[in-house]
């Protein structure tokens, strides 16, 4: 129980059943990486890292960062009923990371509402850790979930994470949110035919996952 005044979190529990996810974009290609999921108030926040966007050997990645100039990280997350086509919600989120050359240390901005949010780090190890890291952020609203808890329904998100982005697909906008049930038949139909024509995300590298699937805690 929570006490006046204070905001009720609660983690959710991942369906580590074996689900087999939806048919389109052909998801059972993409590879899972585990995430963390809570309610807080009626945001459910998602945790989760993708290192292989900026790996600790790539050179070339790590001398852009060194020199100066930005490096961006474009993070498009869709949030999936299991088993439907129901596109629950969708966001996209832009960081720009660099080193200081005067003020010798790594400066990682987030794109926010009201402008970029700034953290500066002293080593370039753990800016890219924060980097590639998608910390608690809100993927949609727990009031467009529905409560089922272990019996379901199952949610999944999808993520297309690019690491200097040379163009952005067709109605991609940054920092926007659809909801439930917004366009769902266009949205499967764009993506299929997206997949049929081989179009893909281009930029310097791409990670192209999905979470284990996961369940609202009933109340």
């Amino acid at each position: 129980m929570s006490g006046p005044g204070r905001v009720s979190r609660r983690v959710l529990l991942g369906g580590a059943l074996g689900l087999p996810l939806l048919a389109f974009a052909r998801p059972e290609s993409l590879a899972k990486r585990p995430a963390e999921f809570a309610e807080v108030g009626n945001s459910i926040q998602m945790t989760i890292s993708l290192p292989a966007l900026i790996r600790g050997n790539d050179e070339e990645a790590l001398a852009s960062i060194d020199s100066g100039f930005d490096t961006t990280l474009e993070y498009r997350v869709t949030v999936w009923e299991h088993g439907s086509r129901l596109k629950i919600a969708s966001r996209t989120l832009v960081l720009k990371l660099r080193r200081d050359p005067w003020k010798k240390h790594y400066l990682l901005r987030t794109k926010g509402s009201s402008g970029w949010i700034k953290r500066s780090f002293e080593s370039r190890e753990e800016a890219i850790a924060a980097a590639v890291t998608l910390d608690g952020i809100r993927i949609c609203s727990a009031s467009d979930l529905t409560r089922g808890g272990e019996a379901g329904p199952f949610y999944f998100v999808e993520i297309m994470a690019m690491r200097n982005p040379l163009s952005r697909g067709r109605g991609e906008g940054r920092g926007t949110e659809t909801h439930r049930g917004q366009g769902r038949d266009a949205e499967w139909f764009r993506r299929l035919v997206e997949t049929l024509a081989g179009e893909r995300a281009r930029a310097e590298k791409v990670v192209h996952v999905r979470t284990n699937p996961f369940f609202l805690v009933p109340r």
